[in-house]
C-alpha cells in the first residue's frame, strides 16, 4: 500500500513538470513576428522616443549632408558602408558620381529647405524612418527602410516622393 501511494505521488509530480507542447511555442513565434510587422505599419508621433535607427538617418541628412555625404564621396567606400547595407553600398559606390549627387533628396540641394527626420517605427530587426523636407514650398517625404546587421542599423532602401526607389535608380 505504501508503494502504491509513493508511486502515485511520483507519477503526479512528474505529470505536473511537463513542458509546454510544441504547438504553443510555434504560435508564440508567429505572434511575435506578426507583432513586429504590425509595429512597422504604425507611424510613431513626433514626440515618440528616438532610436538608433532614426539617429543613423539624422546623421546621414544633417551631420554629413555637406561634408561627408556618402553620395558625394569618391575616395571612401567605408563611409558609404557606415550608412547602407553592403549590397546597397556597393550599388552606390559603382554608380556614376553625376547620378549620386541628388540621391539624398532626389532634388537639387539648393531647393531643399526645412528637413526633419521622424522617429523610427521599429519591429524586430527592421525599421521604417520618414524624412520630410520642403522643396519649392511643397512638403515631400522619403521613406527609408533599415535592417539591423551585426547589431547596427543600415539603410537598405529609400523610396522617394515620386515612388522611385534608390536601388532601382542605381542599377
Amino acid at each position: 500500500m505504501k508503494y502504491v501511494l509513493l508511486y502515485s505521488i511520483v507519477v503526479l509530480s512528474l505529470a505536473g513538470c511537463q513542458s509546454k507542447p510544441k504547438q504553443q511555442e510555434t504560435s508564440t513565434e508567429t505572434t511575435l513576428t506578426a507583432d513586429s510587422a504590425v509595429s512597422l505599419t504604425k507611424r510613431p508621433g513626433p514626440d515618440a522616443p528616438r532610436s538608433a535607427a532614426d539617429r543613423l538617418v539624422r546623421a546621414l541628412y544633417f551631420e554629413h549632408q555637406k561634408i561627408d555625404n556618402p553620395f558625394r564621396t569618391t575616395t571612401d567606400q567605408g563611409l558609404t558602408e557606415q550608412f547602407f547595407t553592403k549590397p546597397t553600398a556597393a550599388l552606390i559606390w559603382k554608380s556614376k558620381s553625376a547620378v549620386k549627387k541628388e540621391l539624398l533628396f532626389k532634388a537639387q540641394d539648393s531647393d531643399v529647405k526645412k528637413t526633419w527626420v521622424e522617429p523610427a517605427a521599429v519591429g524586430g530587426g527592421r525599421a521604417i524612418v520618414y524624412t520630410t523636407f520642403e522643396e519649392k514650398g511643397r512638403k515631400k517625404e522619403i521613406r527609408l527602410e533599415l535592417i539591423q546587421t551585426a547589431g547596427r542599423w543600415r539603410i537598405e532602401e529609400m523610396t522617394y516622393p515620386d515612388g522611385s526607389r534608390l536601388t532601382q535608380l542605381l542599377k
